[in-house]
């Protein structure tokens, strides 16, 4: 058996931080047992010193092909990136002789089943339920333009050889709407050398001994549509209204002004919040110098399928998180292992009964070693590369030993 040549397409730029930790992450973990590693990324980002990434990349065992995106007109300009990205596809697939190509989200998916044949496999690696998203955000307004996507999407479900969910309930969302292709779970997974605590509490134990003590508490990453801003800061003032010395670290590319004013709605003092835009880099140690996660999440019908990647750090940091139910597996991973408190968006009157488990969980001296335990089961990065090598065993008829071994 020989190991198989992969194609992988990404709908969006390098330099996003998501397709570093999601994409890059993966292929570098994976690429040992690949006969040959190709990435397409679709760039708008003049900035990007293309020369040093595609070495970079190379040297990974990674060859790149950057795809230069329209900027303007981005619904007219989806059909010539689009156009671009296949004709780029096609001459990979014919002179690498590629055997999967691998599709994450629906632009890329849009491809793939243009590229998929009888030795040529499509693999779909959803990150949502692309066309609910986009209704849900506005960016499909008309009845008829849903239609088309949604029907689009559906095609994607149904051609291609295997699915990949980031959710148990996004997997059983498309099982009971009648797709009936494998489709395997991974989740956003995290890099555990990276993301993990770089100190000892005072306690030494990861817990937080009682209210007396300074209680620091992070948010990372957007706050823009689909995220809840306004609520996430009204628990922070139910939370500082009972542990006194709580303060509040967002860590956010979002606009300053309107983070602030959205404390502020939420009677939030400012004095307590600390907003600032930080490297990729540098999350894993401003997370480690936290004690407890914010995820706030909009729960609408296309997040079944989300799993914030925020998550899997928040855990693997030893933080205990609190989140908005309705968000994918996130309320099971959370109350079944008792490593966060869930709150329901539109029941605050049960909020400060939430912070009061909160603190009260934060006193157990097993919390952080808690907290990591959960990010090593679900959310390590060299378990999720394992079952991707898996998945292409399966739809190549190799099993990973014999991939492993043919590479």
């Amino acid at each position: 058996m020989t190991a198989p040549s992969v194609l992988y397409i990404a709908s969006a730029s390098i330099s996003d931080p998501l397709i570093v930790s999601q994409v890059v992450r993966y292929l570098e973990q994976m690429q040992h047992s690949l006969r040959s590693c190709h990435l397409i990324t679709f760039e708008r980002d003049d900035a990007i010193d293309f020369a040093k990434a595609s070495e970079e990349l190379f040297a990974a065992g990674i060859r790149w092909y950057p795809i230069k995106a329209w900027k303007r007109l981005r619904s007219i300009g989806f059909w010539f990136d689009r156009s671009s990205a296949l004709a780029c596809a096609r001459r990979i697939v014919a002179r690498e002789a590629v055997d999967i190509v691998h599709c994450r989200s629906f632009l890329a998916g849009t491809l793939g089943r243009k590229l998929k044949s009888d030795s040529v496999r499509f693999l779909y690696d959803m990150r949502g339920l692309w066309s609910l998203e986009k209704r849900d955000k506005g960016t499909i307004r008309h009845p008829w333009m849903f239609k088309v996507a949604h029907g689009l999407e559906q095609k994607l479900f149904r051609d291609a050889a295997h699915i990949v969910s980031l959710t148990y309930a996004g997997k059983r969302h498309l099982v009971e709407t009648g797709v009936s292709v494998p489709i395997d779970v991974i989740p956003t997974c995290v890099d555990l050398e990276r993301f993990k605590r770089q100190h000892e509490d005072v306690e030494g134990s990861g817990s937080v001994a009682s209210s007396t003590r300074t209680l620091n508490v992070v948010s990372a990453g957007t706050l823009g549509l689909g995220y809840l801003a306004e609520e996430m800061f009204r628990f922070a003032a139910m939370l500082k209204s009972t542990w006194p010395d709580a303060s509040f670290r967002i860590l956010t590319g979002s606009n300053r002004d309107q983070v602030v004013a959205a404390a502020e709605n939420a009677g939030l003092p400012t004095t307590c919040l600390e907003i600032s835009r930080v490297s990729p880099e540098a999350v894993p140690a401003e997370l480690s110098a936290a004690d407890v996660g914010l995820c706030f999440v909009k729960p609408t019908e296309a997040k079944v399928a989300s799993c914030p990647t925020k998550l899997g750090e928040y855990l693997a940091c030893g933080l205990p998180v609190v989140a908005t139910d309705g968000v994918g597996d996130v309320s099971e991973i959370l109350q079944s292992n008792r490593v966060g408190v869930v709150i329901r968006q539109d029941d605050e009157s049960s909020w400060q009964a939430a912070v009061e488990r909160l603190v009260k969980l934060l006193q157990d001296p097993e919390l952080g070693e808690r907290c990591r335990n959960v990010a090593e089961q679900n959310f390590g990065l060299v378990d999720g590369a394992n079952d991707y090598l898996r998945i292409y065993g399966e739809m190549t008829g190799n099993s990973p030993a014999e991939t492993r071994a043919a590479a």
